[in-house]
């Protein structure tokens, strides 16, 4: 599979998530809102909302690579623009958590209390 390389980050497919993430001990990053990821995230995924990039970006060693998703794959996109000067590599998922879904891969959730399947 060809690689896309912009703007010093890298868009990936949601299946190499796992080959990445343990290749490289990425950090897997959902920037959506805690209420979206409480009801669903990618397995092994931290909640570090975009609305608050400028305070948590700094709290991320520098070396480590992160694996950014959002809701279809647009908001990640920003957030790799604004991460871009990191040391270690920035990806972003292609489709975000709706492509995820739609792959029908595993997905991790808090307590789904009220929540109807």
């Amino acid at each position: 599979m060809e690689k896309t390389q912009t703007y010093g980050f890298e868009m990936i497919q949601i299946e190499e998530i796992e080959e990445i993430r343990k290749r490289e001990r990425a950090m897997l990053i959902d920037l959506r809102d805690e209420r979206s990821y409480r009801e669903g995230h990618i397995t092994n995924a931290r909640n570090y909302p975009l609305t608050y990039i400028e305070d948590w970006k700094r709290s991320i060693p520098e070396r480590i690579s992160l694996i950014l998703y959002c809701e279809h794959g647009n908001q990640s996109l920003l957030a790799a623009r604004k991460l871009k000067e990191r040391k270690g590599k920035v990806y972003t998922v292609t489709g975000g958590y709706q492509a995820y879904i739609s792959a029908d891969m595993e997905i991790g959730t808090f307590q789904r209390q009220g929540k109807r399947d």
